[in-house]
């Protein structure tokens, strides 16, 4: 560990029970638990170095999925290599995770009742400012003033609003070429399902079949393989796939599960645990939240 010899000691238990906090109350998306993170283990309890740190939080922006998760998961690694990865990807992501599937519960329960869509509608609005200011901060932090970022920034951004969903074969070749780009003094030097109960299936629009069960597992495997740039960059490839593409879900259901994720604490991308809630239950919910974070992981 970078600087380790002006560190404050601490224990690996010491961090999870941090990220258990954190995770349970901490709000404002991906950029704002960063940003914490850095406050609190770097500047207040000196459990991180600041080199350590910094290369944590480039290796999460340069991965696909979560920021805020990824960043958590790194932390645990530096701590206890493999297994503090695992407990702190845990002890991070569990309590927005049991938040997330209980208000599904409840949405799948009593969605119909007038006060529950008010509050949900009035949410939205505020989701949307939220993820505006989020897109801005981040779009500053990671683009800048690099002009050759901003060409698959705009490639990417017109061809999403015109499709409605994102083409993640876009994504890999933007990618390709921004290694390309970036490497290319180096390149001229070198010219199966189990029966389970059918409540444990059962979303909004009843029981869910195994085909269901298995296209959700691999949709949000995919999303958190491939979808880069934090929690929020998330937000259309979901809806270009729940919405649009397998008609999992409306578009106010997605709208109230982005709201769901943004007024509970933790990862923004635990909307995943309760878009697969609405569609096939508690089962749904835990697919889709294991496959989401699965590859970060």
């Amino acid at each position: 560990m970078s600087g380790s010899e002006y560190l404050t000691p601490h224990s690996l238990k010491d961090l999870l029970a941090y990220l258990l906090r954190l995770g349970t109350f901490g709000f404002g998306g991906p950029i704002a638990l960063a940003s914490r993170m850095e406050k609190d283990l770097v500047e207040r309890r000196r459990w991180l170095s600041r080199e350590d740190y910094l290369e944590a939080l480039a290796f999460s922006q340069l991965s696909p999925a979560p920021l805020a998760a990824q960043l958590a998961m790194y932390i645990g690694w530096v701590h206890a290599r493999g297994i503090g990865a695992f407990l702190s990807a845990v002890a991070f992501i569990m309590p927005s995770f049991l938040m997330a599937t209980g208000v599904a519960a409840a949405y799948v329960r009593f969605g119909e009742l007038s006060w529950i869509q008010g509050l949900f509608y009035g949410i939205g609005a505020a989701v949307i400012g939220l993820i505006a200011q989020s897109a801005y901060r981040l779009s500053r932090k990671t683009i800048g003033k690099d002009l050759f970022l901003w060409v698959p920034f705009v490639v990417v951004a017109v061809t999403t609003v015109y499709t409605g969903s994102e083409i993640v074969w876009l994504f890999i070749l933007c990618g390709f070429i921004c290694l390309l780009w970036r490497s290319r003094a180096w390149f001229a030097s070198y010219s199966i399902l189990v029966y389970l109960p059918q409540w444990m299936v059962a979303g909004i629009q009843g029981p869910a079949s195994s085909s269901v069960l298995v296209r959700l597992g691999l949709f949000f495997l995919q999303a958190g393989a491939f979808v880069f740039g934090s929690g929020l960059a998330i937000v259309p490839f979901l809806y270009g796939g729940a919405v649009n593409r397998f008609h999992w879900i409306t578009e106010q259901q997605f709208v109230d599960a982005i709201a769901v994720a943004m007024i509970t604490p933790g990862p923004v991308v635990i909307t995943a645990a309760f878009i697969g809630y609405l569609v096939a239950g508690p089962s749904g919910g835990t697919i889709a939240a294991v496959a989401v974070f699965a590859p970060p992981f």
